[in-house]
């Protein structure tokens, strides 16, 4: 009988957590394991991924937001729904993907008690305050309780495993790092798929994620106008492949500065990859990570790369710089710096597109992932089970 898997998120919209999730669920083996799929908000644009034999469950979908939501309120609310799912669906193991979803994890697991992961995704030691303005202190001791309690924490990194240990102090045969996969076949596919044409005389830099503080968009507009008005770059052009709350904001930079003619926001791309591998270059400007897709999409579009040195995540895929180019996050002058390098000395970074690939082939292949996470799913239901037989 195949072990029933509740995989929770907070939503299916373009990110990520969310490809990554679409992933599991396509290459998680149904012989073994049946998949479900619980989500805290409506839609999203990675919904119509979702695998057809994979029921989708959604709190929005019974619960209207409320005018009185006094604090606590909406969270115990999702737990209370959480658990009846766990309970009406008959899950046997849990999987909470990002630190919000493995608080509600945390609560729902005590209403219906079962085996659960908890799965993180960034660095705690620099995203989690900026995530979290508000409650920070209670949120983080709530937190650190969710992780002591789940059956096991996975870390997408090294990098977020070493942070888990220290921020949270976590022992460390709890923490386990399952590193991000990329599906090759369905990326090679996208990517060979038609795209508008580039414009002739332009270099391209495309950058795709959230429109969120922790991309760092705003030092790499600053690199822009560095490149573009300073260096003299007019043929310089960024595209940057996703939406989020500071869309305004960076429009508005993008206006006051004179970069409308070089830099575009093409929002919700269904299809990145096509744009992607017909780049010059794709910069990652991230102040913190986990273990960015999006950097290994674009090695495994052989593109060459520039990524900031995050406290995690692109360091140890770029392997300290043998794949593509890291300079300081945050640090608008290099990011600039490394861009003119490419227009003007293109040779060296091409030279590694083709080890990135070859790169990513042999480390972040489905079939690796996938089989790390089924054994770790096999492992939390069988050690349940002993603890409560006879």
């Amino acid at each position: 009988m195949s072990l029933r898997v509740l995989f929770a998120i907070g939503s299916m919209d373009a990110g990520g957590s969310e490809r990554q999730l679409v992933g599991i669920l396509r290459y998680l083996d149904r012989s073994a394991f049946t998949p479900l799929l619980y989500t805290i908000y409506r839609g999203g644009g990675l919904v119509r991924e979702v695998p057809a034999d994979v029921p989708v469950h959604s709190f929005a979908e019974r619960f209207e937001p409320s005018r009185w939501n006094y604090p606590g309120r909406l969270y115990r609310r999702q737990a209370r729904h959480l658990a009846e799912t766990l309970r009406r669906e008959k899950v046997q193991v849990l999987y909470a993907r990002t630190f919000q979803m493995g608080l509600v994890a945390h609560a729902a697991v005590r209403l219906a008690p079962l085996p659960w992961v908890s799965v993180e995704v960034s660095d705690p030691r620099i995203g989690f305050r900026d995530i979290t303005p508000r409650f920070f202190r209670i949120k983080r001791w709530l937190l650190r309780r969710a992780y002591r309690n789940a059956d096991r924490v996975v870390a997408v990194s090294e990098g977020v495993r070493e942070g888990l240990l220290g921020y949270f102090r976590l022992p460390p045969n709890q923490v386990v790092t399952i590193n991000n996969f990329l599906d090759l076949d369905r990326l090679d596919r996208m990517a060979a798929e038609s795209a508008p044409a580039l414009e002739p005389g332009r270099f391209h830099l495309v950058a795709a994620g959230r429109l969120v503080n922790a991309k760092g968009y705003i030092h790499l507009l600053q690199a822009v106008e560095e490149v573009v008005h300073r260096q003299g770059r007019k043929e310089f052009l960024l595209r940057i492949l996703g939406d989020g709350p500071l869309e305004g904001e960076l429009k508005a930079f993008a206006r006051a500065r004179n970069l409308e003619n070089h830099v575009r926001f093409e929002g919700f791309v269904p299809n990145p990859y096509a744009v992607m591998s017909r780049a010059h270059l794709f910069c990652l400007s991230s102040v913190y990570e986990g273990m960015p897709n999006a950097l290994l999409e674009a090695m495994a579009c052989r593109v060459p790369v520039l990524s900031c040195d995050c406290l995690s995540g692109p360091r140890q895929i770029l392997e300290g710089g043998r794949y593509g180019r890291l300079v300081p996050p945050a640090d608008a002058a290099a990011l600039a710096e490394a861009i003119v390098d490419a227009m003007s000395h293109p040779g060296p970074w091409l030279e590694k597109v083709g080890p990135a690939r070859a790169h990513i082939e042999r480390e972040f292949s489905p079939e690796a992932g996938i089989a790390r996470l089924q054994q770790l799913l096999e492992e939390v239901h069988a050690s349940s089970r002993r603890l409560v037989s006879p």
